[in-house]
């Protein structure tokens, strides 16, 4: 069992995670989240964890990732050098820099949050290579990621994250959208490299979906969703948009919830007070 588990076995009360990027970036980054500076981020995610007080200490790659290339004209040409669907995506993750800047984000939120377990939150095999053959194609039209597309980039995501090995990550969560979710044994089955790889270096690792679907999730260590997910070890609830217009959540030990970007801040910790 790693952190997150054991912090969720652990908390009392329940262990509460919230997505509260872009709601932070708005208060108190002038709706910029600093990315591309490690101290200014590490100081930007004290103050929203010193408001929030939330158990978990997530650190979503994909956002970074799209302001890096941003930044960097030379990585967006490179990644759209060639066609190929896999091609941004195998570059992107290659990109040193990218891995070292990560690395050191990593060590500065660990280095600042000895506690909380840090998670590193990333797209899936299955939604990865579309998010970034739009960050260098912009005007990509509709993206279909087969089963070899989402098997190989398994296999560059595992080698991108040996770059974590030694920086304090715990847990790693791949992030779904509606379409990209498992729906199979077979669906899952192709994120074995990533898996294999969290096992390697005892993080736990778990799905973050909109929706569940009809597969035994014993491969994962705990899944995030809307309701249960059969065979996962752990089973977080991912609570529904209405729980921030006043409606009650369901009791659970481990619940996660995002932050809509444009509450205001008394209507937050109002609603966050209900969970505690």
């Amino acid at each position: 069992m790693g952190k997150l588990l054991d912090s969720i076995e652990s908390k009392k009360g329940g262990l509460l995670w919230l997505d509260a990027t872009d709601y932070a970036a708005r208060l108190l980054a002038g709706g910029h989240a600093p990315w591309l500076d490690v101290a200014a981020s590490v100081a930007w995610q004290r103050k929203a964890q010193g408001l929030l007080r939330a158990d978990v200490l997530p650190l979503p790659l994909a956002p970074v990732a799209a302001n890096w290339v941003e930044a960097n004209d030379g990585l967006r040409m490179a990644m759209s050098a060639k066609k190929r669907l896999l091609a941004p995506l195998r570059t992107l993750l290659a990109d040193e820099a990218l891995r070292a800047h990560l690395v050191e984000l990593v060590r500065g939120l660990r280095a600042s949050f000895g506690g909380a377990p840090l998670v590193l939150v990333l797209p899936s095999p299955r939604l990865w290579p579309a998010l970034a053959y739009r960050l260098a194609f912009a005007d990509a039209g509709e993206i279909e990621v087969t089963a070899d597309d989402a098997d190989a980039a398994a296999v560059y995501i595992a080698d991108f994250l040996r770059a974590f090995g030694d920086a304090g990550v715990d847990a790693v969560a791949l992030e779904e959208d509606a379409a990209s979710a498992p729906r199979s044994m077979d669906d899952l089955g192709m994120y074995q490299p990533v898996l294999n790889l969290a096992q390697h270096y005892r993080w736990d690792v778990g799905l973050l979906t909109p929706r569940t679907g009809a597969f035994d999730a014993a491969a994962l260590d705990y899944v995030i969703a809307p309701g249960p997910q059969p065979g996962a070890r752990c089973n977080g609830l991912r609570l529904a948009p209405g729980f921030w217009q006043g409606e009650a959540a369901p009791s659970a030990t481990f619940r996660y919830a995002g932050i809509p970007a444009d509450l205001q801040p008394e209507a937050v910790l109002d609603r966050l007070a209900s969970l505690r």
